[in-house]
């Protein structure tokens, strides 16, 4: 399997900026590899806090465990923000420009 292949197949299943280590460019790869992290870890941070938050109501009895009661509840959250919804656009930035800039990589090495 040609390295670009491997190196895009990598960034794309497992992680971004991971494929550029196989072509042994860790320093390139850190580029997408940080700023996925970081927010990655940012949609985690409050997507666990509203779910700790949920189960408190529902297992208090002030939230019904009804699916579309606690939909609604999502939506009135406030998780769905600006903050958020770049965090999530950060993600999904670095994980396809990873994609392309491992094969780009790989085929001009």
């Amino acid at each position: 399997m040609k390295a670009s292949i491997k190196a895009a197949l990598v960034s794309a299943l497992v992680f971004p900026g991971l494929g550029h280590l196989v072509l042994r460019r860790g320093a390139r790869g850190l580029l997408f590899l940080v700023p996925t992290l970081l927010a990655g870890g940012y949609l985690l941070r409050a997507t666990l806090a509203l779910a700790g938050t949920l189960m408190d109501e529902v297992n208090s009895g002030r939230l019904p465990p009804d699916p579309f009661l606690v939909l609604e509840r999502v939506h009135s959250s406030g998780i769905d923000n600006p903050v958020t919804n770049g965090a999530a656009l950060v993600c999904i930035v670095c994980w396809i420009a990873s994609v392309a800039d491992a094969l780009w990589l790989g085929r001009h090495r």
